[in-house]
């Protein structure tokens, strides 16, 4: 599915505030106005992409990493997310661990569930991956 732009929404917030203004206009002090559902919905939509446009535009200024969305639907699907950044990364179980210093075992029990890992571990295998620590809990 094609992404929205940032300039190709400003038309829709502006259909949007039209719209509203003349819903306001037909309500001439009214109290209540009847809207239908659909109509509602749509601008809700709108209104939603646009506040997701604007918080990606955001990240791009903060220069953020921005990660597929095939890694986040594997998240999102309950992967272990050592596994998925490892993965991610190209790294191989001891690469990983040549790199943090955590054993590959270790790592191997922790993708597994077999182990948690202490927060130094967790810390080490976060830095390894160049990620947050909490993109690992």
């Amino acid at each position: 599915m094609k992404q929205t732009t940032h300039t190709e929404m400003q038309p829709l917030h502006a259909a949007g505030y039209t719209a509203l203004c003349a819903l306001a206009k037909q309500s001439k002090g009214k109290k209540s106005l009847s809207v239908p559902v659909k109509t509602v919905t749509q601008m809700l939509e709108a209104y939603e992409d646009m506040l997701d446009i604007i918080a990606f535009d955001e990240a791009k200024k903060r220069e953020e990493e921005h990660f597929p969305k095939e890694l986040v639907d594997r998240l999102i699907a309950g992967d272990h997310a050592l596994r998925v950044y490892r993965e991610y990364r190209g790294m191989t179980q001891q690469k990983l661990a040549n790199a943090s210093g955590v054993s590959r075992d270790m790592i191997a029990m922790i993708e597994t569930g077999k182990k948690n890992g202490s927060l130094a571990t967790i810390k080490k295998l976060a830095s390894a991956l160049e990620i947050e620590i909490e993109d690992l809990a």
